[in-house]
């Protein structure tokens, strides 16, 4: 299976599975035209929801995917239900515009999304060696970045025309899931788990444990930058939401960034990427929250979109030297659980900020998570370099 033989197709069904990764990303710039064109009777507060919804659905569909996935469910027939289930729960809306109705597709939306992040970090586990595997998640790093700034610009540019037009974006996804189904094998190892190898003894390690967790708490505290972007940049009368908007944008080409170098630093860095990644993503968050003025912006938000995609993959290549194979979708779904669930605590955390400190500048939140997102880097490279050693 990873030999010269079928190498292609694998490589192409796991882009495939990348691609479709971030599709999330549709609803950024298009929840403001939902908001004023398809519901201007309801609360925007409300239809947030429609965003917020598929962002908190996706935690339980990562995590059942990764109970199941290569042991009851094989990874074919869930890579088809999830991507099948996006296309459909994504693209009804446009058909269908009753708001209760949307809300429940836009829930299985995430779900569906949910079900796609074990199967990306599984498969580049599976079908790829040690020698390969750093260079096939430097691409598909590259390709996830790529597809999340084709959502956005697409969503976008038929949002100016009908803002309805944004769910038949979901339809793209129509063309990864073909690939799928032509090039995407079952990988061996998860074959001769599901004749009883033994795998459904193993216990997952500890280490992948801790590592989500550190994951949860940095993205817990690094994710006022992004969500208070514009409201920094209108309070310090930097520029306009626009702005902003192009800023945002420069996150995503950092993570391109990060996947064109992933490999080669990977070599140079002699496998210590995790904590390389982690003190660059300490470097941005400081440039952004302490600097002044727009450059000190930028800065910070491409190295931090740089430093995030060396952490993930770095993270996900070292699921290999340490959790058992019939676990390591397990791990993958409880890494990226912990992304989302620290996304999702953020708004608690920024409120709590300007309650306990009675400052409403919107900067105060990123100065606060600068110095926890320092403490857990340490406390996690620390461990990391530790397991290395051992």
């Amino acid at each position: 299976m990873k030999g010269s033989s079928g190498k292609t197709g694998r490589i192409v069904s796991l882009l495939a599975v990348y691609f479709a990764a971030n599709v999330i990303f549709i609803t950024s710039p298009a929840l403001n035209s939902w908001a004023t064109q398809l519901y201007p009777e309801i609360p925007y507060s409300t239809v947030l929801f429609l965003s917020t919804i598929s962002s908190l659905l996706m935690i339980p569909g990562s995590l059942a995917a990764g109970v199941v996935l290569g042991k009851k469910v094989s990874f074919r027939t869930m890579t088809i239900v999830s991507m099948g289930g996006i296309i459909v729960a994504g693209c009804l809306p446009f058909f269908v515009r009753n708001f209760t109705f949307v809300l429940v597709m836009r829930a299985i939306t995430g779900f569906c999304i949910g079900l796609g992040f074990p199967i990306q970090s599984t498969l580049a586990l599976k079908l790829f060696d040690d020698e390969e595997r750093p260079g096939v998640l430097g691409i598909a790093t590259f390709v996830m970045a790529c597809g999340s700034i084709f959502y956005m610009l697409v969503s976008g540019y038929v949002c100016d025309i009908d803002a309805a037009y944004a769910f038949l974006v979901h339809g793209v996804l129509i063309v990864p899931l073909v690939l799928v189904i032509i090039f995407l094998k079952e990988p061996e190892k998860d074959l001769q788990a599901a004749d009883g190898a033994g795998g459904s003894k193993d216990k997952l390690p500890m280490m992948a444990v801790f590592t989500s967790a550190m994951f949860m708490v940095i993205f817990f505290a690094f994710y006022p930058v992004l969500l208070n972007m514009s409201a920094i940049i209108e309070y310090e009368g930097i520029g306009a939401a626009a702005i902003a908007g192009i800023i945002s944008s420069l996150y995503t080409i950092g993570n391109a960034i990060a996947g064109l170098v992933f490999a080669g630093l990977y070599k140079r860095t002699g496998k210590y990427i995790i904590p390389v990644g982690l003190v660059l993503w300490v470097i941005g968050t400081a440039v952004f929250s302490l600097g002044h003025g727009l450059m000190p912006i930028v800065a910070g938000v491409v190295i931090s979109g740089l430093a995030v995609q060396l952490v993930w993959p770095g993270t996900i290549n070292s699921f290999s030297e340490y959790v058992p194979a019939g676990k390591q979708g397990m791990a993958s779904a409880l890494f990226v659980s912990g992304m989302n669930v620290g996304c999702f605590l953020t708004t608690f955390f920024i409120s709590g900020v300007a309650g306990i400190t009675g400052n409403a500048n919107p900067r105060t939140p990123c100065q606060v998570g600068l110095v926890i997102v320092a403490i857990f880097a340490v406390i996690w490279s620390v461990a990391e370099i530790r397991r290395k050693r051992n």
